[in-house]
């Protein structure tokens, strides 16, 4: 049941950034990556944006580019609620290991950790196919 309503949140968030992104992100960048955030106790949606204004131009220069944040305003089954959500593109799964080896990203996990409930979070792969 959890899994399901999470695809679902999933599903909304994806419909809406393929409305907005812009047409070159589809031809160039077809596959999707979809984060359901839960913050730490105590940390904010600013401390989020602060981190990802951070760390979105490392990401990018690998390919994977946010298309667009949200705020997760209400969820209509399930019994976990993320905090925020985060659209991004990428032509490749390959970013992630080009990312994580990144000395610059490596410099901010801990901030991501303070952050972000990682263990509690979601974060899902897209292909489209």
């Amino acid at each position: 049941m959890k899994n399901t309503s999470l695809f679902k949140s999933m599903m909304v968030l994806l419909m809406a950034g393929i409305v907005s992104m812009p047409s070159f992100a589809k031809q160039e960048q077809n596959n999707f990556f979809i984060d359901l955030l839960i913050l730490q106790d105590g940390k904010s949606i600013q401390d989020a944006e602060g981190y990802f204004d951070k760390v979105a131009p490392i990401a990018a220069r690998h390919g994977l580019v946010r298309i667009h944040g949200f705020n997760v305003e209400a969820v209509y089954s399930g019994d976990s609620k993320p905090d925020l959500a985060n659209l991004w593109t990428m032509a490749h799964g390959k970013v992630f290991k080009d990312i994580n080896n990144d000395p610059e990203y490596k410099k901010m996990i801990p901030t991501r950790n303070a952050i972000f409930d990682m263990k509690n979070s979601h974060m899902f792969l897209l292909d489209q196919k």
